[in-house]
């Protein structure tokens, strides 16, 4: 991403012009996946996650491409599920067309890294499922939930509900760390909006909503 960096003459600050990456994260949602595709995430997520570490203490996550082994393995979740078919899913995202579903799911707020095994487990449960330990009748566990895993899904699980806006505030906080782990600025939020495929959520596009 170095051709997205720019220091004007006579200035120190660093600018970053996103309408290029932008240009290459469309090309991504046109191919059916938007930030899911991009071959930074897993890097960026980590360092999102190692940035709660320094924070917090206790490394959750291993980089070495996001493997603790090979039957632990850290894959990309989308929380909006690509197949949204559980009534919870249907009842939080009713506001907007089906055709705003691929943002809402390939959106960054909307990816979350967590073991493979977990993934295929969570698959198209609802948030709360989600967000909280499985048990069957013996009180045993099956799964563990966003709660019981990385930095990143404690965050996640902190949220009451999973819906547009939630989204939309988890992408602005993804942001607000790319800023100050790279030393950038975006304009406004309108623009992170737009970075995040999101802009269509801002009040001066209320046509796009159901009405």
């Amino acid at each position: 991403m170095d051709y997205c960096f720019y220091t004007p003459e006579n200035c120190e600050e660093i600018y970053f012009d996103y309408t290029y990456f932008q240009k290459f994260i469309d090309k991504k949602f046109k191919s059916g996946g938007g930030f899911y595709s991009w071959n930074g995430l897993r890097y960026f997520l980590y360092e999102y996650e190692m940035e709660k570490v320094r924070q917090r203490g206790s490394q959750k996550i291993d980089w070495k491409l996001f493997v603790k082994s090979e039957k632990d393995k850290v894959s990309i979740e989308h929380i909006y599920p690509q197949t949204p078919t559980h009534k919870y899913w249907k009842q939080n995202f009713k506001e907007y067309k089906k055709t705003f579903q691929p943002f809402f799911q390939g959106t960054l707020g909307n990816l979350l890294p967590l073991s493979q095994s977990i993934n295929s487990s969570l698959q198209n449960d609802c948030f709360e499922d989600k967000r909280t330990a499985k048990y069957n009748d013996r009180k045993e566990k099956l799964r563990q939930g966003y709660s019981d895993g990385s930095h990143s899904e404690i965050e996640v699980s902190g949220y009451n509900i999973w819906n547009p806006e939630t989204i939309l505030d988890r992408g602005n906080k993804l942001l607000e760390f790319m800023e100050k782990r790279w030393d950038l600025k975006f304009e406004d939020d309108e623009a992170k909006a737009e970075l995040l495929f999101l802009d269509f959520m801002l009040p001066e596009d209320e046509h796009s909503i159901e009405e």
